[in-house]
């Protein structure tokens, strides 16, 4: 996991790059590089998890990166490479490509055909610059390309207050988007060599609930195992997600430590407890118990973090913020998340409604939440857990897990009967031999009511003189704060 961030279209790119690269800093802090080419620069700023290959890696062409790819050992052994480092194995995928005479957006495009993982990278070769983000956008990415004082401009990172501190407007690259820049002649051509690597309609359709249990279960098994290491702890509430998760984790690292934070006595402490105790795993849960005062202090810095007054985004990033900061002052780099379990298995109860509308309705609703899964929660849970330089890994949203849950039938995913509803029906089924009947028929909590912080922050707002009857009391406190404390948000 890593800060990228890059510039093409001024002499004085390098001085530009090193500016956004300091405001990445909380990405990587184990080292950062830059490589200058021409009117381009590319950097990085390291965070290591996966080997400690210093980047930008320079071949024939020079390659940031920032992300995971999972299946990288495997994909090493099929050529040849002796590597412990998965950005080294993509760049040689990537380089391979362009030896053979593939344009650089089309070697970047079938490198990442045969990758399993999350990651945002630029690969600059020859007059031409290549940007691909994962399907699910996983991992942020923002640019901005214009015209500015005469001169064309291209300017990416990781965040868009990078972009902001060189006073460029920036907007999200698109997940699943692999995209060649030709930089020829100081122009910039935009699109015209563009691939796609997005999340796609499944050509089968599983209908069996005995096959869809079996090839969820093992997809999900392989997710996870891929996404773990030493320096691995779950984000834990002791839902279905997350309690599930842990059980998958505890047969490859007994001793991984779950994470919970609440206020004493909140919903998601006391479940926490009970669900690690349910599945053997009491000794594991870590629980960190809030306190308005911490609630409060943290206020600030998740602004900063997401670049956002959206009450939404603060209240569910605020304790995704805090659990990273105690994993990370516990010496782990990387948290699983249960995020996109109610994506793309009907979590949610809207997904009730489509339901009502028919089965294809549903399947339509599910597709549109994972097409725009990024910009609704993955970049916010992203930048909190990275202001902790803390990695986000979700293996429900895993390449062969979603492939899977979308090819299963809508009628797996909710259930009907004698008029109430099961959502999630087929994950709960996969789960029945991992965790006991009381867990699995557990209702998911929002985060940001069952750590009891919206209720808190409702408090401190109508304490700073911003009242309910407003209607958007909370968003004005947010504001609030933002302008005390001198942050830039959107």
């Amino acid at each position: 996991m890593c800060g990228i961030a890059g510039m093409f279209g001024t002499s004085d790119s390098n001085t530009e790059v090193k500016r956004m690269l300091a405001v990445l800093g909380h990405r990587g802090p184990d080292a950062c590089g830059i490589h200058t080419s021409g009117d381009l620069s590319t950097g990085n700023t390291l965070l290591k998890i996966t080997g400690d290959m210093p980047q930008p890696l320079t071949g024939t062409g020079s390659l940031v990166l920032n992300g995971e790819i999972y299946n990288f050992r495997e994909l090493a052994a099929e050529i040849g490479l002796k590597t412990n480092s998965d950005t080294e194995l993509l760049f040689e995928l990537i380089e391979n490509g362009v030896k053979k005479g593939s344009a650089p957006v089309d070697a970047v495009f079938s490198a990442l055909l045969k990758v399993n993982g999350d990651y945002a990278l630029a690969y600059a070769c020859g007059t031409e610059l290549v940007l691909a983000r994962d399907p699910s956008g996983v991992k942020p990415l923002f640019f901005f390309h214009a015209e500015k004082m005469g001169k064309q401009e291209l300017v990416f990172a990781s965040e868009k207050k990078a972009l902001s501190r060189i006073n460029r407007e920036a907007k999200p690259f698109p997940q699943g988007g692999v995209t060649g820049f030709n930089t020829k002649n100081g122009k910039i051509a935009e699109n015209v060599m563009e691939k796609s690597l997005k999340i796609k309609s499944p050509k089968e359709r599983i209908y069996r609930e005995k096959e869809a249990v079996f090839r969820l279960k093992e997809a999900l098994e392989r997710a996870v195992e891929l996404r773990l290491s030493p320096l691995s702890g779950i984000a834990f509430s002791g839902g279905i997600d997350s309690t599930f998760l842990a059980a998958l984790a505890k047969r490859i690292d007994p001793d991984i430590p779950l994470y919970a934070v609440g206020l004493p006595g909140s919903h998601d402490i006391t479940q926490a407890e009970y669900a690690a105790e349910a599945i053997g795993m009491k000794s594991n849960l870590k629980v960190h118990f809030l306190s308005p005062e911490e609630i409060e202090a943290a206020v600030p810095r998740v602004i900063y973090a997401t670049e956002s007054t959206d009450p939404m985004k603060v209240t569910i990033g605020l304790p995704l913020y805090i659990v990273a900061k105690t994993a990370g002052e516990d010496g782990k780099r990387v948290i699983l998340t249960g995020q996109g379990a109610d994506e793309l298995f009907g979590g949610y109860s809207r997904h009730e409604g489509f339901f009502e509308m028919g089965p294809d309705v549903l399947d339509r609703e599910i597709f549109s939440n994972l097409e725009n899964i990024s910009t609704i929660n993955l970049e916010r849970d992203d930048m909190v857990t990275m202001a902790n330089s803390v990695e986000l890994r979700v293996p429900f949203l895993d390449k062969e897990v979603i492939k899977i849950g979308l090819a299963i039938s809508p009628e797996l995913k909710i259930l009907k009967k004698n008029g109430s509803y099961t959502r999630k029906y087929i994950l709960r089924k996969v789960a029945e031999g991992f965790l006991p009947p009381e867990i699995l028929r557990k209702e998911k909590k929002a985060m940001q009511y069952g750590t009891g912080v919206q209720k808190v922050l409702d408090r401190l707002a109508r304490e700073s003189g911003f009242s309910r009857k407003q209607g958007s009391h909370i968003e004005e406190y947010l504001k609030h704060i933002a302008l005390k404390s001198g942050i830039c948000y959107k």
